[in-house]
């Protein structure tokens, strides 16, 4: 009788450790994708949803220029920028185009290449961490 539970255990356990394989398999892999919408900056969008190009200017370059990150927001979502957030400062409160990966589980955007709207053409900004060759960052 011991053999016979025994054998059903390790049997349920093959069957659930297959599947679970398989489960993991189906993930997608991240696609590259180009995200069009406000750069707010997290902490007074979060504290009491502060926005627009007046806050940007006044608070939100601000927060950024001290290190609190920014994220994009569109259709009524926020995807924070998994970047320095210092050489995008000068954006907050105006329209940007970000280029990369999202994580939409960690509600993260991977930026490859960020431009902010300048009239009716778009502007890149040379973006400056540890995985962009950015221009030097002004102190």
């Amino acid at each position: 009788m011991r053999k016979h539970l025994l054998g059903l255990c390790v049997a349920a356990l093959l069957v659930g450790g297959a599947s679970f394989t398989a489960v993991a398999q189906d993930k997608p892999a991240a696609e590259k994708k180009t995200v069009e919408g406000e750069l707010v900056d997290l902490h007074c969008y979060a504290a009491g949803g502060a926005k627009g190009e007046k806050h940007g200017q006044s608070c939100g370059q601000k927060c950024a220029k001290s290190g609190i990150p920014v994220a994009i927001l569109a259709d009524g979502k926020t995807l924070t920028l998994a970047t320095n957030p210092r050489p995008l400062s000068d954006a907050v409160g105006k329209t940007v185009r970000v280029t990369g990966t999202a994580n939409a589980e960690a509600s993260t955007f991977v930026p490859d290449k960020v431009e902010v709207k300048d009239g009716e053409s778009w502007k890149e900004i040379k973006m400056n961490d540890a995985h962009h060759k950015g221009g030097e960052e002004k102190a």
